[in-house]
Parts: C-alpha cells; sequence; structure tokens
C-alpha cells in the first residue's frame, strides 16, 4: 500500500492512500462521506476484497476532512468535486491501461452524482452506498421547514458551524457550504437526470432502517431514474449493524463493476 499528496490547482493537498496490484485491470475511487475519511472502515473493507477480485483501491480524503492536508481545504461542494477530478487524473496518470469505478457513500454517493453532470470524466461504473440523494435537505431542513434562530445566529457570528455525524468527529462547515446547498443545481434529486452522466452506470444500495437518507427517497430516487437498487432489510445508514452485511455490499460492488 502506497501513500501520496497531490496538489490541486489551487493549491490545496488532497492525500491519497493506493493499493492497486499490478495484476488489476481495474480500480475503484472511494468519495467517503461526511465527517469520514479515507482511515474509514468501508475503505479498509474496499482494500481487503477489492484487490483480490483483480480490481485495484485509491482512498483519498475530501476537503474539511481527514487528519492531513485536506482539512484544511474549505468543505464546499466545487472544492470536493477538484479533488475527485484531481484523484481520478492520478489514476489515469498512473494506470492509463486500467477501467475506473467510483464507490462513493452518503455525501459522496451525493457529490459524486453531481460530479457525473458536470465535471468530464471517464469511470464506468458508480455505486452509491447509502446515497445522501436529499443531501440540500439534512443541511437546511426539508422544504418548507423553518431553521433553527439559534443555528442560525452562531453561523452569522462565526462563519461556520462544527458539525457530525452521531458517534463521529465533527468537521468545519463554512457559510459557503450551506448557501451551496441552496443552489437549485446541487439538487440532485431534482436533476440527476439531465444528462447521460458520460454513459456511466449507477446503481444503489440502501439500508432498510437508515436513520440518515429514509429509504423511501432513495427507492424514489432510484425509480425517478430508472436506478437498480439492493435494500438490505434491518441495515441502517453504515450497513453494519449485521457484521456480514459490509461483505454482502463487496460481493455485490464487485459483481456490479464486472458487468
Amino acid at each position: 500500500m502506497n501513500s501520496s499528496k497531490i496538489s490541486k490547482q489551487d493549491g490545496h493537498i488532497v492525500p491519497v492512500v493506493c493499493e492497486v496490484p499490478e495484476e488489476a485491470d481495474s480500480v475503484v475511487i472511494m468519495v467517503h462521506g461526511f465527517t469520514s475519511s479515507k482511515e474509514c472502515p468501508t475503505g479498509e473493507l474496499l482494500l481487503r476484497r477489492m484487490p483480490e477480485a483483480g480490481i485495484g483501491v485509491v482512498l483519498y480524503d475530501q476537503p474539511g476532512h481527514g487528519e492531513e492536508e485536506a482539512k484544511e481545504d474549505p468543505f464546499r461542494i466545487e472544492n470536493c468535486m477538484d479533488s475527485l477530478a484531481a484523484v481520478e487524473k492520478y489514476v489515469r496518470t498512473n494506470w492509463p491501461e486500467k477501467e475506473i469505478f467510483y464507490f462513493a457513500s452518503s455525501y459522496g454517493a451525493y457529490l459524486t452524482g453531481l460530479y457525473l453532470e458536470r465535471r468530464d470524466h471517464v469511470g464506468t461504473h458508480l455505486l452509491m452506498r447509502s446515497g445522501a440523494v436529499i443531501m440540500p435537505w439534512l443541511f437546511l431542513g426539508a422544504p418548507g421547514s423553518d431553521p433553527d434562530p439559534a443555528t442560525l445566529k452562531e453561523l452569522d457570528e462565526k462563519g461556520y458551524l462544527m458539525l457530525g455525524m452521531p458517534g463521529t468527529k465533527q468537521i468545519k462547515v463554512p457559510r459557503g457550504m450551506f448557501e451551496d446547498m441552496m443552489l437549485p443545481e446541487n439538487d440532485l434529486f431534482g436533476n440527476f437526470g439531465e444528462s447521460d452522466h458520460g454513459n456511466t452506470r449507477v446503481a444503489m444500495v440502501h439500508g432498510e432502517k437508515d436513520q440518515v437518507v429514509p429509504v423511501q427517497f432513495a427507492r424514489q430516487f432510484a425509480e425517478k431514474y430508472h436506478l437498480p437498487i439492493t435494500v438490505f432489510e434491518g441495515q441502517g445508514h453504515s450497513l453494519s449493524d449485521d457484521p456480514a452485511c459490509p461483505d454482502k455490499v463487496a460481493d455485490l460492488a464487485i459483481e456490479f463493476f464486472r458487468e
């Protein structure tokens, strides 16, 4: 396993970890979720399962996340897409003959969906794991809901909020990210069908008891855009309530990538 640092055009750094066997014919880029990092359990799962299936693995930290330089890069949607583009360019440069896949979780799935819509890319498959297809709602509240006055006051005074998922480290979310989430073009749920996504194939996996992104929205998204979806009964957002479930997700991912 190798570690690298990728320099973006704006000078920010993307820390990367790679495990790409010479005999692998493809590489999967993991796009982690909100408050997660390249050192997450899903990254460990991919490192354990993908190389033995002939698929290399590239993990990286999104802006504002991790314990390295990426946390100094403001957590904004365009910055996140810039990081993914830099990682994809890194893979294309170092392993030009290998096919590229995306394995994206929660916010990462939302971000990668936007990326397919708006950026040039070469990945042939995207697996959306617990995809946060309603991500703006998670930041701003459901349409028609009133924002919390105390939260708005803190955001106005500081210019950022420290936020996190239950049981995770909080990260700095700048005011600009909330503004990003208000833009119509960042409504993945409403806009994902606006292009052919560069012919990238997309599939979804979701937990029946997801407490962050209720499964009803995942099902609606899948139906709206004619995407295959696998729902794991009894599983929450992490898809790990059953210790066997992560490997089932890995099995499904490998089968999908090989189609």
